[in-house]
């Protein structure tokens, strides 16, 4: 039940380590929101509302009006999901805000997906065909289950990430397309994505349209409360 959103948590999980400091000059993002995921078994799903992140109040409100109108507030490692304004069920998260495409976005770290600032190190730098692949590693001593992730820039913008596990397996490909230029912030405005499980494969496309940054009023849906009086 609602694995389209544990499926766009993995999508921008990156297991950062010591990850620091951000920038107050663009703090709020709102787009509407498609997902689609074909999943292991050939199923399909669609999910269509609206997102809204403020990165001083540190939560990813989805508010979601197809399958079903319903809410999520995904806030430190918890997840909310709310009905008609009321609380049904609080579950844990793997995305904690800080390290999301949304937060990467407004502090302009998507280019090297936030590693820039955590403990990972390059450890190759290759050159071809219009790209840049920066092999990044995870710190020697750490016992991470991710291992070398691999970030592929073109036009000084992110491209592809492609994220393996300590063994060298394959997790996640991403692929961010169709840019926009928007208050000097290059934003993707389409996210393609595979994810490897047991062998086999999930594939999910996230597009946002209608994008607005730093928008004045609407603060209940940014920091929407999570325990009502």
């Amino acid at each position: 039940m609602y694995y389209w959103l544990k499926l766009l948590a993995v999508a921008f999980l990156n297991l950062l380590i010591g990850y620091n400091g951000f920038s107050q000059s663009t703090y709020r993002l709102k787009a509407d929101i498609t997902i689609k995921v074909k999943n292991i078994d050939s199923t399909f799903q669609f999910t269509k509302g609206r997102v809204f992140y403020d990165q001083n109040a540190k939560k990813i409100v989805y508010d979601i009006v197809f399958p079903a109108k319903q809410l999520f507030v995904s806030h430190d490692t918890l997840l909310y999901r709310f009905v008609n304004d009321t609380l049904r069920s609080t579950t844990w998260s793997p995305l904690k805000p800080e390290f999301s495409v949304f937060h990467f976005i407004l502090n302009e770290q998507l280019v090297d997906y936030g590693l820039k600032s955590s403990r990972f190190f390059i450890s190759d730098i290759e050159k071809g065909s219009g790209l840049i692949v920066t092999t990044w590693s995870p710190p020697e001593g750490i016992d991470s289950p991710v291992g070398n992730i691999y970030i592929s820039t073109k036009e000084k913008k992110l491209f592809a990430v492609l994220i393996h596990n300590s063994e060298g397996q394959l997790l996640s490909r991403q692929i961010y397309k169709k840019y926009i230029y928007l208050n000097g912030v290059n934003i993707p405005t389409e996210i393609l994505s595979v994810s490897y499980i047991q062998g086999q494969k999930m594939y999910q496309i996230i597009q946002f349209e209608n994008i607005v940054l730093n928008e004045e009023g609407n603060n209940n849906m940014y920091d929407y409360p999570i325990y009502k009086n």
